[in-house]
């Protein structure tokens, strides 16, 4: 029974294959359309490659140019609008257009359109073509010309070009020339001078092209057929009727298969050496339809480009088909999710969700049926092959699928199988959906305590065993967990792990990788690091990684890593692995996602993992368009390496010319915004870009797919604009593009500017200070001169009234006193009296003395204090000296006034109460201080009075402290019975000095 079910799958499998031949391209080929919803243009009806590798569409309106992601109309410099354009030719002298209004023009490889060349017929241009001698010929509705790089030249009936009207032409690799009109086809042979009509009539003619055999192919917009001839010697033609559909145009690939253009039924596709039966065989002829994807069924234009790119025009977009080296497997429809695994003899094991088991080595096939979902395969080497369900885990035994366990609980089926693994013993170790961690040994289950008190990890999602035998699960939310021997590690936030769900893990010898919802990470030293990728929007939620050899056959070169995520399919060099982990740097990888994608069914668990590597060195994924296959060693690439530019410089809104070295702008922008491509027409959507701006970025930026940068508030600087593409073949670095950038600084910020305004603004501080001063020195001596007046003032009327007064009285009583006898009592009392009189007169005399300052503006300190003893009184036996202490300088006034009246009431108080043997007194004239000390051995100040800062009925003590606060000057005063009394007033030199000092080696000079 089971040998009739799989001998029935396999008839019904073939009958699938059968059933789906008409539809092989589209299972061969990648698609892509732009429409007008896509900003791209409409009606194109002329197409053409131009040396520099741009796509040019001639459209319904206008000229466009096609970099393989943007569309840029072509404005002629005089600004008049070009029509329809019905015709194109790339030469090597530039691009040719011809209209459907009349008329063909050059654009040269500068992008300038020529002047009209005369001669041309009128009418239509249909075709245009280019012989080897470099002259272009056209057909047109007037006729059929040829330019001969000074003018346009008609083929008339000298030529044997017989018709009026021309509706193709061609040059064939050989040099002939043929020519199509409304009657017939012609022939010119290379060297001759006239065409040969080749006996075809057909009135219907709509292109003509040459395979690289030789052969001519024709195709009638009229008859079900097209035309193949062979050339038989130099003039000789065989012609060969193929069935086919009315077809308006025709290329032929590398392969010599031709596609064919309709007007109402698509592209038409016929493989070389096939010949259909008819029109409608389409077990040989197969088509693409609107059904498949076409932007129309109206084909107006077809083109090859050079790297084997097939494009279509149609009145409705612009289509691209290229085959695809990624081709999906033929799954029966309705399969599902595919789970995926390698068993140990190499073959490739697909498990899908309608419960169909399919085996793939080389080209052999094994299908099974199991009446449930295949939610996860596991390889081991104690048994098997193992497939995991709803239903259970099963064995794959050369009889089939084999229950090995049921489900460790009842459940539903969406707590089927999540994750399985295999341990040293062969026990099995299955995740249920749901449910928890559970193991199967000895015949029964037994449940794994959680290691987690979350209910969002209550069970792993994904499961492996490394190369020493360790078991690894991962979790949600950032949790991955090791079994060793009953012994348990777990990997979190605090060890580095921070890539969200742990859904893909990969061991390599001496590193374990694991992929996440976040990004890539790799155990080192016991944590894990992130592996610093330039975009993370592609690497978010990996759910397979597999290591590749670098080098095919290669054991020692190092393992790439491809990662399939929910983005694509990308290649992480295993140079580039090792360089970023060694340095820091972004990684470079090359992207395959335009087939990679994954199918996200959110009622349904996707099998992990979804990549998987057989041993004959190819790769599988699991994607959203089925299970596909990936060559790892198959170089892949366009003809030429994608040239990289910069398309615009815009600075807040206003476009400028970048077609000098270096661009200057006038004014420092507050958004600078450079636009750049990569021309890639085949892969425009796997093209990556990193830029920067030099002298504003320190590092690459990632762009990814952006193909623009935009710049806010810059400062003025010169800048370097640098970017580089990144594409999906192997070579990762594409040449760079460069532009240079000065942004000026504004006039107020200028080195110049600032240092003529710098010592403009100091020169004026200077003077306005300067000018302060002097007011303030001015004010200063005048108050001075007022005070110093004013004391005279008062000394002298206290002089010449008071003390003249009580001398006066004085007098008077020394007459009343000389009167009496000298031995009574009141002659000795009035004694006494004049005495004290005597002495009120002497402190009186005292204070006018003090009023006056008795020293001259300029007298020096030093000369002043070398007369105070004269004011005590007679000569004593006390020793005096009043010294300099370096070079004296202008003090300022009040600041001479003040040390004068502390010194000399230190000098008083020395010589007439302290009973000293010694009084010295000095001025320490030094750049920083100006400070007068005075020194005396004398009997000292009492302790209370020194706290008290003087008797209370005296102001000596007082006076002092308040002259040197008035001034800001420091007063101490030190004073005890054993060492005598020392005065210390100092004061800063910039306040004391009338002038700047400056610092000189001191000399001493005394005097007294």
């Amino acid at each position: 029974m089971r040998t009739f079910v799989i001998l029935l799958l396999n008839l019904v499998l073939g009958y699938l294959a059968c059933s789906s031949a008409a539809a092989r391209i589209s299972d061969e080929m990648d698609h892509r359309r732009w429409t007008t919803s896509d900003q791209g243009p409409s009606s194109v009806g002329a197409l053409a490659q131009t040396a520099d590798g741009y796509l040019w569409l001639g459209t319904h309106d206008s000229l466009y140019r096609f970099d393989g992601f943007d569309f840029e109309k072509f404005e002629p410099a005089d600004g008049e609008p070009l029509g329809v354009v019905s015709a194109l030719l790339s030469t090597t002298d530039g691009l040719w257009v011809g209209f459907r209004a009349g008329g063909a023009r050059l654009i040269s490889t500068n992008g300038v359109i020529q002047p009209v060349d005369p001669g041309l017929p009128g009418g239509v241009v249909y075709d245009m073509a280019e012989d080897p001698q470099g002259h272009v010929w056209a057909a047109t509705g007037g006729g059929l010309a040829r330019h001969d790089g000074t003018g346009w030249h008609l083929a008339g009936k000298e030529t044997g070009f017989l018709d009026r009207h021309a509706r193709a032409v061609h040059v064939d690799a050989d040099g002939y020339v043929w020519a199509a009109s409304e009657e017939a086809i012609y022939m010119l042979p290379p060297g001759a001078s006239a065409f040969t009509e080749i006996g075809i009539k057909s009135q219907s003619i709509s292109e003509i092209v040459s395979s690289s055999a030789g052969d001519i192919w024709i195709t009638d917009r009229a008859r079900n057929h097209l035309l193949r001839l062979k050339k038989t010697g130099h003039v000789g033609i065989k012609v060969e009727e193929i069935p086919a559909s009315r077809s308006v145009s025709i290329v032929l690939d590398e392969q010599g298969d031709a596609w064919l253009g309709t007007l109402g039924s698509g592209v038409h596709y016929l493989a070389a050496g096939q010949r259909p039966s008819s029109a409608e065989d389409q077990d040989t002829i197969t088509s693409y339809t609107t059904h498949d994807g076409l932007s129309s069924d109206n084909i107006l234009a077809q083109l090859i480009d050079r790297d084997g790119t097939l494009w279509v025009g149609t009145d409705a977009g612009l289509d691209r088909l290229k085959r695809t080296t990624m081709p999906p497997l033929a799954l029966p429809v309705e399969a599902g999710s595919h789970a995926l695994a390698v068993s140990g003899d190499g073959s490739l094991w697909i498990g899908s969700g309608n419960g169909q088991l399919m085996g793939l080595r080389g080209d052999s096939r094994s299908t099974f049926e199991l009446d449930m979902p295949i939610t996860t395969l596991v390889n081991s080497q104690q048994h098997g092959l193992l497939i995991g369900g709803d239903r259970g885990i099963f064995s794959l035994t050369d009889d089939g699928p084999m229950r090995i366990a049921p489900l460790p609980v009842e459940s539903a089926s969406e707590a089927a199988v999540r994750a399985m693994t295999v341990g040293k013993d062969g026990d099995i170790w299955v995740s249920v959906n749901r449910v928890g961690l559970f193991v199967w040994a000895d015949q029964q289950w037994r449940y794994i305590e959680s290691v987690s008190d979350s209910e969002r990890q209550v069970m792993p999602v994904s499961a492996s065993r490394d190369l020493a035998g360790k078991l690894w699960f991962g979790y949600r939310d950032n949790l991955l967990v090791s079994f060793d021997d009953q012994e348990i590690e777990r990997w979190g936030d605090e060890e580095g792990l921070n890539i969200g769900h742990v859904t893909a893990m990969l061991h390599l010898p001496g590193r374990t990788w694991v992929g996440g919802q976040h990004g890539l990470a790799y155990l080192k030293d016991g944590r894990f690091h992130r592996l610093d990728l330039p975009a993370a929007g592609p690497f978010q939620s990996i759910y397979g990684l597999v290591a590749v050899p670098a080098e095919k056959n290669a054991s020692e070169s190092g393992m790439d890593i491809w990662v399939h995520s929910r983005g694509g399919i990308f290649k992480l060099p295993a140079e580039e692995i090792e360089r970023v982990i060694a340095d820091g740097d972004t990684l470079l990888y090359s992207s395959h996602d335009h087939i990679g994608q994954l199918p996200m069914d959110p009622y349904k668990v996707l099998p992990l993992p979804t990549a998987a590597y057989t041993p004959e060195g190819l790769l599988w994924f699991a994607t959203e368009s089925g299970v596909v296959r990936v060559d790892p060693y198959q170089l892949r690439g366009m003809a030429q390496s994608p040239v990289v530019m910069i398309k615009s410089l815009t600075a807040d809104g206003a476009e400028l010319d970048i077609s000098a070295a270096t661009v200057r702008l006038s004014a420092v922008p507050k958004k600078l915004i450079i636009t750049y491509s990569a021309l890639n027409l085949a892969a425009p959507e796997t093209m990556r870009f990193q830029y920067r701006l030099n002298g504003h970025d320190a590092e690459w930026v990632d762009a990814g797919r952006s193909r623009q940068a935009v710049f806010p508030r810059l400062r003025p600087g010169n800048y370097e604009f640098q970017v580089r593409a990144l594409g999906e073949n192997e070579s990762f670095i594409l040449p760079d593009a460069a532009l240079a950038v000065v942004i000026p600084q504004v006039f107020y910020l200028r080195p110049g500017f600032l240092l003529v305004f710098s010592g403009t603004l100091l020169a004026l501080a200077l003077w306005m200070s300067r000018l302060y001063t002097r007011r303030e020195k001015a004010a200063l001596r005048t108050r001075l001169e007022e005070r110093f007046q004013e004391r005279e003032r008062i000394a002298r009327e206290l002089h010449d009234t008071l003390l003249q007064s009580v001398q006066g009285m004085m007098l008077s009583f020394q007459a009343v006193a000389d009167s009496l006898p000298r031995e009574s009592r009141a002659h000795q009392s009035m004694e006494r009296a004049l005495d004290r009189a005597e002495q009120v007169i002497a402190e009186g005399r005292d204070r006018i003395t003090g009023l006056r300052g008795q020293m001259a503006p300029t007298e020096d300190l030093a000369v002043a204090f070398q007369a105070l003893p004269l004011d005590v009184g007679p000569p004593s036996s006390v020793a005096y000296s009043a010294s300099n202490m370096g070079e004296p300088v202008p003090l300022r006034n009040d600041v001479r006034d003040a040390f004068y009246q502390v010194g000399r009431e230190a000098v008083l108080n020395a010589l007439r109460h302290a009973q000293a043997s010694q009084v010295a007194v000095s001025f320490k004239y030094a750049a920083g201080t100006f400070e007068m000390l005075v020194v005396d051995d004398g009997m000292g100040i009492e302790p209370l009075y020194q706290r008290m800062q003087g008797r209370p009925e005296h102001g000596g003590l007082r006076g002092m402290y308040e002259r040197a606060e008035r001034i800001g000057a420091t007063l101490a005063i030190i004073s005890n019975a054993r060492n005598g009394t020392r005065v210390s007033l100092s004061l800063p030199g910039s306040v004391a000095y009338e002038h700047a000092v400056y610092s000189k080696q001191n000399r001493s000079s005394s005097a007294g």
